[in-house]
């Protein structure tokens, strides 16, 4: 019995949320992008995201070609199991909009991701330098 809860406690989450991040807001802007790791053990789907932080949240992705990339709302993100699925700059990301404050670097936020299967999981979003290096794992 002993042996099954050690186990237990060296088993890797289902699914675990990494490097959250956003860039520092610039001027007047009110609105700002999430990005992050997510990896599960089970295919599961990103479905939605909230935080006090902002009035309204969506979950997007960038498409398009080099000289007319453009943004597209999405109804979840998919997470396919034993996959690392990144949310970056380039494609995935969580889309915070009506800013209620601007992003300033060296700080943190709660963003709360709602999963179809985990439910939900609250993440502490570090805010970057509007030019620096993102977070890697």
């Amino acid at each position: 019995m002993l042996t099954a809860a050690l186990a237990s406690c060296t088993r890797p989450a289902a699914l675990e949320v990494t490097d959250a991040w956003s860039r520092e807001t610039v001027g007047q802007s009110a609105n700002a992008a999430v990005f992050m790791t997510v990896r599960s053990r089970t295919a599961d789907r990103l479905i939605g995201a909230s935080t006090p932080l902002a009035r309204k949240t969506d979950l997007m992705t960038m498409e398009g070609g080099s000289a007319a990339m453009g943004m597209k709302y999405l109804d979840s993100i998919d997470i396919p199991a034993n996959a690392t699925v990144r949310l970056n700059p380039a494609g995935l990301h969580v889309w915070l909009a009506g800013l209620n404050r601007p992003l300033q670097r060296g700080q943190t936020f709660a963003l709360t991701l709602v999963f179809e299967n985990a439910g939900e999981r609250r993440v502490d979003v570090s805010i970057i330098g509007a030019t620096s290096a993102p977070p890697s794992r």
